[in-house]
């Protein structure tokens, strides 16, 4: 397990998805030009982490009381998804396509809701991205919150100069 230290210094990552926010961001337009409607195109290669992250964020957790989560193929399949997205863009956003909100997206995915999301770019290991998401007090808050199942993935793209794109998800 990495060493991980209390949140304070700033990180490069943004991005969190509460059940309450969810109905916030389904009305965001955000433009992505030349991608039309729906999945952005190109090549990418996506791979699953929840196997390494898992025991690191069950180790945060039990030491602040709470139960592990669990793997669930859904949360890793939404954080695939997502991953993929990002990288093929090339911006760390939770909105990805002009035709489909974060809701839309848990939805079509099949993640119950409530559902969380952190997302984090650049980060060059899996311990920095993890690093990253602690020091964020909102992406720590998603650690420790009331979840039970969790997918984790990073994905590059030429698109987007191979750098790694990380998504969280967390879920009932």
């Amino acid at each position: 397990m990495p060493h991980y230290s209390k949140p304070g210094r700033r990180a490069f990552i943004i991005g969190i998805l509460g059940a309450g926010t969810a109905v916030a961001l389904t009305g965001c337009g955000l433009d992505f030009p030349g991608l039309g409607n729906g999945m952005p195109e190109g090549d990418t290669n996506a791979r699953a982490m929840t196997s390494t992250f898992l025991p690191w964020v069950n180790a945060l957790r039990a030491d602040h009381g709470l139960p592990p989560v669990s793997y669930a193929r859904v949360n890793e399949q939404a954080a695939l998804d997502q991953a993929r997205r990002m990288a093929l863009v090339g911006k760390m956003n939770h909105i990805t396509s002009r035709s489909e909100t974060v809701a839309e997206r848990f939805k079509r995915i099949g993640l119950p809701l409530p559902a969380a999301e952190n997302i984090a770019m650049y980060q060059q290991t899996p311990e920095r991205a993890f690093q990253a998401w602690v020091n964020s007090p909102q992406h720590l808050k998603n650690m420790l919150g009331d979840y039970a199942h969790m997918g984790v993935a990073v994905s590059t793209s030429p698109n987007s100069e191979n750098r790694p794109f990380w998504s969280m998800d967390l879920s009932q």
